[in-house]
């Protein structure tokens, strides 16, 4: 009796550990699949495979929220993210400054960022960022993305 207890125990803990480790490969098949220049819609902790590099994963981590102060400033956000690449991972916080579109008629925010990974730049496009404008802040939820080769015409 003692011998089918430990086997219904070993049973159970190994059932558990695999329905567990399925999770972890479907968290990590929810990454979109893209091309590069193809626009889409990114979240924050949305993550993407390149179908045109698919050893790269971009993970966006969001945007930084913009604290009105009072001084005529440009409203402004930065990006944060993670890109994988192989072995290489570069985590960027607060990288590259989005404006907010001030030559256009009402608010909106869209802009591009440079990044790189084993000596390769990208240009990360945001178009139409969506955001929210409190009486003190402007907080970014989600934008229109596309990703490319880094190209000096966008400096």
């Amino acid at each position: 009796m003692r011998n089918i207890n430990y086997l219904t125990l070993f049973l159970m803990l190994f059932t558990f550990g695999c329905s567990k480790s399925d999770d972890n490969k479907e968290e990590s098949s929810a990454c979109l699949n893209k091309n590069f220049l193809e626009s889409f819609i990114i979240k924050p902790n949305d993550c993407v495979i390149f179908n045109d590099n698919p050893d790269m994963t971009f993970t966006f981590l969001g945007f930084e929220p913009y604290t009105k102060s009072g001084e005529s400033n440009i409203p402004q956000t930065s990006i944060s993210g993670i890109l994988a690449e192989d072995n290489f991972v570069w985590e960027f916080v607060n990288a590259g400054v989005i404006l907010e579109d001030y030559q256009t008629e009402g608010i909106s925010f869209s802009g591009r960022v440079h990044i790189g990974i084993n000596n390769v730049a990208y240009t990360v496009f945001f178009d139409n960022i969506e955001f929210t404008e409190t009486q003190t802040q402007f907080i970014f939820h989600k934008s229109t993305v596309r990703f490319g080769f880094y190209d000096s015409e966008f400096d």
